[in-house]
């Protein structure tokens, strides 16, 4: 059974499925030597619009570890620089735009090319054909902390927004909804199997607020994607989950302060993913900790492993190694 059959095989719940799929969010990234000489001779910016390096830094990681599946090489701010809000990163202080969401109109203007994206998607499809390929796009509230506080942090200018007009707020974030199930649905066409909608900043609203303002987006998301295979981050899930049970996603991937047992309850019907803390793998008990998802769902057939955020850049390689042994020794 190859990778790609083993991951798409347990998000359609096929009993027929051998074992348990395994990926990690970050797998290629700044843990890895290899990426790391890539960097040295190409800006981060460079990479994500060049194709042929995107699909490089997503091979890396598969020539060292038994993964399932892949992940474009991509970020979830490339819809606001199509935007022209001027994406850049700057070291050590993460990305900045230079020209924030201020207006309701700034969100209609055209949205420039993202074509690097989908024909990275395209090439990756093409390299790792036995590997289920995913495209990605971060969550319309995600997105919104983003683009109107310029930057990362707190997000006080985001949560102040809302604050101060939460039905213009409403309009943006349904707006931003749009924006990424186009940008998904290309990525699908591009022939990516699946997707993730990456709402990291999910827990910076309690959970009425996130009810009223962001399910309803997850929602149009999740209706336009409907015939597609595709996966919810969310941040907070534990508290969130049962606001977001009306969505129609796929699955669900949890951080690893959640409740995985309470998520799958909240969520019948949805495969879950994740919830290894990223720490574990700095010399922790990663074979533990696998055991304790394994135990967690119960050895239930509807679960991906994967951590509950990115591999942190201090991760050595063997732990990775590690990590996918320990579920490959699954039953």
């Amino acid at each position: 059974m190859t990778g790609r059959q083993r991951f798409l095989g347990t998000l359609h719940r096929d009993p027929a499925v051998e074992g348990h799929p395994v990926w990690l969010m970050r797998q290629a990234g700044r843990f890895l030597p290899e990426y790391r000489e890539l960097r040295s001779r190409h800006s981060f910016m460079e990479l994500v619009h060049n194709p042929a390096l995107c699909t490089e830094a997503a091979l890396q990681p598969l020539r060292r570890f038994d993964l399932d599946a892949t992940i474009v090489f991509s970020d979830i701010l490339v819809i606001p620089d199509a935007l022209g809000m001027g994406l850049s990163f700057t070291p050590g202080d993460g990305p900045r735009l230079a020209n924030p969401l201020r207006e309701q109109r700034q969100l209609e203007r055209p949205l420039g090319s993202l074509d690097y994206v989908y024909e990275a998607v395209a090439q990756l499809r093409g390299a790792a054909p036995g590997h289920a390929l995913l495209g990605f796009a971060g969550a319309p509230w995600t997105l919104y902390c983003y683009m109107v506080d310029g930057e990362g942090g707190e997000f006080p200018l985001a949560r102040q927004s809302i604050r101060a007009d939460e039905l213009r707020a409403r309009a943006m974030l349904d707006r931003l909804a749009d924006l990424v199930a186009h940008h998904l649905l290309a990525q699908l066409r591009a022939g990516a199997d699946a997707v993730q909608v990456f709402d990291t900043w999910a827990g910076r609203l309690d959970a009425d607020t996130y009810a009223r303002l962001v399910t309803p987006g997850l929602e149009r998301i999740a209706d336009r994607l409907a015939e597609h295979d595709t996966i919810l981050f969310l941040r907070g899930a534990d508290q969130l989950s049962r606001r977001v049970g009306k969505a129609r996603f796929t699955g669900v991937s949890v951080d690893a302060g959640a409740d995985l047992s309470a998520v799958r309850r909240e969520l019948p019907g949805w495969v879950t993913q994740g919830n290894v803390a990223s720490e574990v793998m700095l010399g922790g008990d990663i074979e533990g900790a696998v055991r304790g998802v394994f135990e967690a769902t119960g050895g239930a057939r509807d679960h991906v492993y994967n951590l509950g955020h990115g591999v942190v850049p201090a991760t050595p390689p063997e732990s990775v190694a590690r990590f996918v042994n320990a579920v490959r020794a699954l039953p």
